[in-house]
């Protein structure tokens, strides 16, 4: 029965079946938490990440100042959400195509996250045409 299911599988198994998947990044800490499949659209396993820097380590030198200003400018308040799409380099070498949104949240405890999904555009783009 689907109800036995907790909502957290149903929800990664979702965003796995569309290409995506959720993030965090804890602040000050630059810590990060996210679905596994974050990692496995990359060919990367999820232990080799904790860090938001080990993401944008692999972010392509043509993108890193874009992607960096747009998280700046919602740091700032200068945007409403943290928005931005960029290549980042998968494990074998080649470049995919990422879309990122998020925004600043807060926990009970007024820490201090910044949440949001990822989009394989690709995949994103081969699901669009199928369902044509």
């Amino acid at each position: 029965m689907i109800d036995s299911v907790p909502l957290e599988i149903r929800l990664n198994d979702a965003l796995e079946a569309a290409g995506m998947a959720w993030w965090e990044i804890e602040m000050p800490t630059g810590a990060v938490f996210f679905a596994e499949n974050k990692t496995k659209m990359l060919g990367y396993k999820k232990k080799d990440f904790f860090h938001y820097s080990n993401f944008t380590d692999l972010l392509h030198p043509d993108d890193y100042d874009t992607a960096m200003q747009a998280m700046k400018d919602h740091l700032e308040g200068r945007a409403e959400v943290y928005e931005t799409q960029y290549r980042i380099k998968a494990k074998d070498g080649s470049y995919k195509v990422f879309y990122d949104k998020g925004k600043i949240v807060q926990n009970r405890n007024g820490e201090i996250r910044i949440a949001g999904v990822v989009v394989n555009v690709e995949a994103l783009q081969k699901l669009r045409i199928a369902n044509q």
